[in-house]
């Protein structure tokens, strides 16, 4: 089935189950997000593709960050997947005799543990603002994509098929007629997929391709099997030929990746993940990068490295030197011998290298793109700039404090941990406004709510901290832990290669270690396993107690200091997925099954049997909810003194299910919400279920959820002022419901089609944060949402009670060069929010707003605007008395929050190429140029005025100049009560609400924090 979709004119994804609780459309359009960055990195990059004759525009896909254009070589990019019916992404190609002809694959081809899957191929003819379904859909991930050097209509697709099952869409396929029909060019079985294709550029029927047979669970990676193999066609890919012998290794073979050298076609180059050949000496992996000089006839083993080849084993060749060769992996580095010698490349910059273009026609230019972003360099890499100024975050978890305006930390993929303000009072968020406070992976955060200063962070696999961000103090919270990886090392090292046998005392050291290492994985009160995404919590009843979560659940009453195990071990305690995901088995021996498959690698990435989210009932301290990544839930009433086995109660959810979010209702002791994720296990569908008798029963409410695409629920929240608006963040974007999860409905009139990892809703400023694995970190005000009623979406109007408004003095805004480059957040005015709903636009006029103090004086008024659904004016809390001010709405989210630099939607502006409303040159006037200084207009415009001019007196000169301000400007406001009154001409009946303004003193450092939290 072909679909297509357009990004100008975004349709609600509602499910079958819409009821009278689901908005119309035009409230929805109403709900608009915010971002707020940060751009100081870009998130995992999967591609960078460029136009074949004009560099200067290029395209760059996120792994789970959309698709970006730039025209301008990097200064501006416009966002070009904003409704993309998925995500993932894996490869991008541009039709080299019509570059408008755009393909791109969906589903990363890297696979990592946290890898979603694709929805299929897609193709755009107008340079990616419009993009058509191609089919497909099954394959999940695309490796490579090539187009036909003169033929757009001719397409090659390197399928890899399912990361986490096996499934027959997958292998070469081929189209003729631009993807209306699609043949399998090349299958090999259920299990094999391919990665990598490459082109002669001389003859385009001469293909190279390379197989890949691998697969994942949630305990374990293998890479290689007999299905890996290198292949070659001589026909446009109607035959292959297995390439082997003449030194390719004939071992078995993971993952390879291939590059043609264009200046010498007959050059080839192969990174290769292969097994060694038992008992050779030395015994070693036969992995790294192999070249021919003859097609592929024969092969010389050039390097032996190759880093993590799973996720990396990408390289590329100069385009006019042969012997020029880029590898790309944890580190980059170049090589001028074919490979034989290296040279560390994009020194303290950063690192985790997957995507590089490079210049045809002056490889001295090229771009690279990673886990931080987009880099780019004129000078062969001696030089780089970093032209991250898009909002392309992968966010793990956030959090926020209670400073105003209040500020958002989060943890990102690869990036650390930044905090960043939520918005600035009637000025764009920037650059400047986000700080970095720890590298590594960052995943979960927490603020204390009475001491901004104070900030929980952490690193993959347990390794919390607090960081006192005033004086830079850090310390470490970790419980103290063991693992059976530690005593498994010292025993190898003892064992050494194993060619000898070992002597008495190696054997007594060897037992010694053992007896410890029991000793010591058997004490009660030390953490054996911590999952990589490790989750913590501070106590909604006392910000001093920190839980975290091992394979146990530890608490800390200091702040995170002296932490102690309060339950066993709560996982399933499955052996065989300890054994496998540590690497060692319970003696400390080395795991043959060990994950990694030839390239073993236990890295803790897929740690198994642990906590991974941890929920406390804000109505009693104590009680606690826990759930692991093998299916086991578990809530205890007494703080860990006894614990109830829940995980059974679950209809229709598979053993060992990953349990993404447990939430503990704000609004009903009893009530319980908890998320699986069964992604690891090739099952995308959404599990969500709900208890309103503390776990005793559950029941499903994820129907609402089905769209027919993958979309795993990660993350599910009530709201803390209406107990029947629930909020679910999934592969897909964010859904709400209004009646407890009957019905659900989208949250996504200008969110970009991103995974959310993590929601929070702030409960003094009522705006649910979303932490976007792809999209950074996006804000919407939901206090009217929180106020919608039946009644209130059936009423003719209807005004809704504002949030607090909260006056206070800006802090100074860092400097930056003015310029299109710098990226600038969504405009926020400062002030009041007032927010009133129209069924339709009202007749007479404009709705108008007074503010009247307590005594009943007019403090402000304000015209409103005029159209059907939602409309938010701002009163800038001044009082002007009777005088009426004009409505003053902000701006708007564009595309998803913000975009790439400096452009911005701008009135009716279609320019061929971009989305509607795009202005790619917004530093220069669109107008019609100004004529008026020639020397003969400007003598008809003195004619003219001469002859305006009175027959006497003179001109009159300029006058007495400005008067100033005339008088006092309009004072602020005092902390006090205030009535809203909405008027409506013709309409008798007034509507009025309250609001409370506050003036925050400036050493206010937590305002307005709720006791119920």
């Amino acid at each position: 089935m072909r679909s297509l979709f357009r990004f100008a004119a975004p349709t609600l994804l509602l499910a079958g189950t819409v009821g009278a609780q689901s908005p119309d459309a035009a409230t929805l359009n109403g709900l608009r997000w915010r971002s707020i960055g940060p751009v100081n990195m870009a998130g995992r990059i999967t591609d960078v593709e460029a136009h074949p004759s004009a560099p200067k525009t290029f395209y760059v896909a996120g792994a789970t960050g959309g698709i970006w254009k730039t025209v301008n070589a990097g200064t501006s990019f416009v966002p070009l997947w904003e409704k993309g019916p998925i995500a993932s992404m894996g490869d991008l190609a541009i039709s080299p005799s019509n570059p408008n002809v755009i393909w791109a694959g969906t589903g990363e081809e890297d696979s990592r543990n946290s890898v979603a899957p694709g929805y299929g191929i897609y193709k755009s003819v107008d340079g990616g603002v419009t993009w058509q379904s191609m089919g497909l859909e099954k394959t999940q991930h695309i490796g490579r994509i090539l187009v036909h050097p003169t033929n757009p209509d001719i397409v090659y697709v390197a399928a890899l098929g399912a990361l986490w099952a096996t499934n027959p869409e997958r292998g070469l396929y081929k189209t003729t007629d631009g993807g209306k029909t699609w043949t399998l060019s090349k299958f090999i079985s259920d299990k094999v997929g391919f990665v990598d294709l490459a082109m002669d550029p001389r003859d385009p029927n001469v293909l190279y391709a390379t197989s890949w047979e691998r697969i994942r669970k949630a305990h374990f990676l293998k890479s290689g099997g007999p299905g890996s193999a290198l292949w070659k066609s001589t026909d446009g890919g109607t035959t292959w030929k297995e390439i082997t012998g003449g030194g390719f290794p004939s071992t078995t073979k993971g993952r390879i990746n291939l590059a043609i050298a264009p200046s010498n076609p007959d050059m080839v180059y192969a990174m290769v993940e292969a097994d060694s050949v038992r008992g050779a000496k030395p015994q070693r992996l036969l992995s790294g990068l192999y070249r021919s000089k003859d097609a592929g006839a024969t092969w010389t083993w050039m390097s032996t490295v190759n880093n993590r080849p799973f996720y990396f084993s990408q390289i590329r060749i100069d385009p006019k030197n042969a012997d020029r060769v880029y590898r790309m992996a944890v580190d980059f580095a170049s090589s001028d011998d074919g490979g034989a010698s290296w040279r560390a490349g994009m020194v303290g910059i950063h690192e985790d290298y997957h995507a590089m273009w490079i210049d045809p026609n002056d490889p001295e230019h090229f771009v690279v793109g990673g886990d931080a972003g987009i880099f780019q360099t004129w000078d062969k890499g001696g030089t780089y700039d970093a032209v991250n100024n898009m909002a392309m975050g992968q966010f793990y978890g956030i959090s926020y404090d209670f400073q105003v305006p209040y500020r958002v930390c989060g943890g990102l993929q690869d990036n650390g941990t930044s905090c960043g303000l939520s918005r600035r009072a009637g000025a764009p968020l920037q650059m400047t406004d986000w700080f970095a406070i720890f590298a590594a992976d960052g995943l979960q955060t927490a603020q204390d709510p009475f001491n901004p200063d104070f900030v929980y962070y952490e690193s993959q696999g347990g390794n919390i901290s607090r960081r006192n961000v005033a004086s830079g103090e850090v310390l470490s919270v970790k419980a103290r832990t063991v693992t059976r990886t530690q005593f498994g090392q010292q025993i190898e090292r003892i064992r050494g290669t194993g060619t000898t046998p070992l002597t008495p005392e190696q054997t007594k050291r060897i037992a010694d270690i053992r007896v410890l290492m029991k000793k010591e994985l058997a004490d009660p009160n030390v953490a054996t396993r911590w999952n990589w995404n490790t989750p913590f919590i501070l106590s909604r009843h006392d910000a001093n107690v920190l839980y975290s979560g091992a394979e146990k659940l530890f608490k800390s009453v200091k702040k995170g200091e002296e932490p102690y195990a309060i339950s066993p071990d709560l996982s399933s305690r499955d052996e065989a997925r300890i054994r496998i995901t540590t690497g060692f088995d319970i003696e400390g021996n080395p795991a043959v099954d060990a994950t990694g498959g030839i390239t073993r690698d236990a890295t803790g990435a897929e740690e198994n049997a642990t906590i991974v989210t941890i929920a406390e009932s804000p109505f009693k301290a104590g009680v606690l909810y826990v759930g692991t990544n093998d299916g086991k839930v578990w809530l205890t009433k007494n703080d860990g003194g006894a614990w109830e086995d829940l995980s059974a109660r679950f209809t229709g959810v598979p053993p060992f299910a990953h349990v993404s979010k447990i939430e503990a209702s704000p609004s009903d002791s009893a009530t319980v919400y908890v998320a699986f994720d069964n992604h690891r296990d090739n099952d995308f569908a959404p599990y969500l279920f709900v208890s309103t008798d503390f776990g005793k029963t559950f029941r499903a409410i994820s129907a609402g959820l089905k769209v027919g695409r993958p979309n795993t629920v990660y993350v599910v929240r009530e709201d803390p002022v209406n107990g029947s608006l629930l909020y679910a963040g999934t592969e897909l974007g964010v859904y709400a419901s209004l009646d407890k999860g009957a019905t659900w409905f989208t949250l996504d009139n200008n969110l970009p089609t991103v995974p959310v990892y993590d929601l929070q809703v702030h409960p003094r400023d009522r705006e649910l944060i979303a932490g976007t694995h792809g999209r950074g970190v996006q804000i919407l005000d939901v206090s009217p949402l929180q106020q919608f009623t039946s009644s209130a979406l059936s009423s003719t109007a209807m005004l809704f009670k504002p949030t607090v408004a909260l006056q206070y003095g800006e802090r100074p805004v860092g400097s930056e060069p003015r310029a299109q480059r710098m990226w600038r957040g969504d405009r926020v005015p400062a002030g009041a929010a007032i927010t009133y709903r129209l069924a339709t636009p009202v007749t007479g006029g404009a709705p108008r707003i007074t503010v009247l103090s307590a005594a009943g004086d007019t403090i402000a008024r304000l015209l409103g605007t005029n159209s059907a659904g939602l409309n938010t004016v701002t009163w800038n809390l001044q009082a002007t008395g009777a005088q009426m001010q004009g409505p003053n709405t902000g701006g708007r989210g564009g595309f998803g929050g913000g975009f790439g630099g400096g452009p911005q939607p701008s009135g009716n502006i279609s320019d061929p190429g971009f989305p509607a409303g795009f202005n790619a040159r917004p530093a220069e006037a669109r107008g019609a140029a100004d004529s008026t200084g020639t020397p003969e207009n400007q003598a008809k415009a003195l004619i003219a005025a001469q002859n305006r001019a009175p027959a006497a007196g003179g001109a009159g000169g300029f006058g007495g100049g400005g008067g100033g301000f005339g008088g006092q400007r309009p004072s602020f406001v005092e902390t006090g009560d205030y009535r809203i009154v909405l008027e409506l001409p013709g309409q008798p009946n007034a509507s009025t609400q309250s609001l409370r303004v506050v003036r925050v003193s400036p050493d206010e450092r937590a305002v307005l924090v709720p006791a119920k939290r």
